[in-house]
């Protein structure tokens, strides 16, 4: 991980390797929160990080001054109720904070008032709202405990819906990921069987939901609702 930083601050750093690092640090803070990956990014003393500005339990931007052409090399990360994101970034001269998304507060607000309603609730809900409804549940279930979690406790019902709803949206990966561990509970007699007997399987799909870098909330926001959140 240090050859990565230091490629990412000397700008030579592929793709790929990029995407790597930010999975790693990505698991990390799920894992293990923020403080996880403060606590790592301390463990490297050549990088020296430090805190940018005011952090809390669910966002702090941690900077290295390493000597690569006067830049520093910044990590944002953000561990909210329902989004976790690591951003590897280096910058002459970095804001002070991580600058808001206002699709994100749309979906979000959206999506915490439809938080407890019922399944028969939901079929009466507005298109939009009830796609809301589909893809918040996914990401909230998956954030937390994986696509075993997600299939365990809705029992797949809304697989299906949701499907459509992630391919209106372009999330192709999402979608494939969640076609692949329905499929793993196929054979079981019940997906919490699955998740327990397949819980290897599983945890591959929750590393790749983490690195395949989709915004659900982004790109749900942008299909289905106006910035205020209608």
């Amino acid at each position: 991980m240090s050859r990565a930083l230091e490629s990412v601050a000397r700008g030579t750093a592929s793709f790929q390797v990029r995407a790597d690092l930010e999975h790693h640090l990505l698991t990390l803070l799920k894992r293990s929160g923020i403080e996880g990956v403060s606590a790592f990014l301390r463990s490297l003393p050549r990088f020296d990080f430090e805190v940018l500005g005011e952090s809390s339990e669910d966002e702090a931007r941690f900077a290295s001054s390493i000597g690569f052409a006067n830049r520093r090399l910044v990590v944002a990360t953000v561990s909210g109720p329902h989004h976790l994101s690591v951003d590897v970034t280096v910058e002459d001269d970095a804001p002070s904070e991580i600058p808001a998304d206002p699709r994100h507060k749309s979906f979000y607000d959206t999506w915490e008032s439809l938080v407890g309603v019922s399944d028969d609730d939901v079929a009466q809900l507005d298109p939009r709202r009830r796609a809301v409804f589909y893809v918040g549940l996914l990401e909230a279930e998956v954030m937390n405990g994986g696509f075993g979690q997600y299939l365990s406790n809705t029992q797949g019902v809304h697989v299906a819906a949701t499907l459509r709803c992630l391919g209106e949206i372009g999330a192709t990966k999402t979608a494939s990921l969640l076609e692949r561990a329905a499929e793993l509970g196929a054979t079981e007699d019940s997906f919490a069987d699955a998740w327990a007997e397949r819980a290897d399987a599983f945890n591959r799909l929750d590393d790749e939901f983490l690195a395949s870098g989709e915004d659900l909330a982004a790109l749900a926001a942008d299909t289905f609702l106006e910035p205020d959140g209608q």
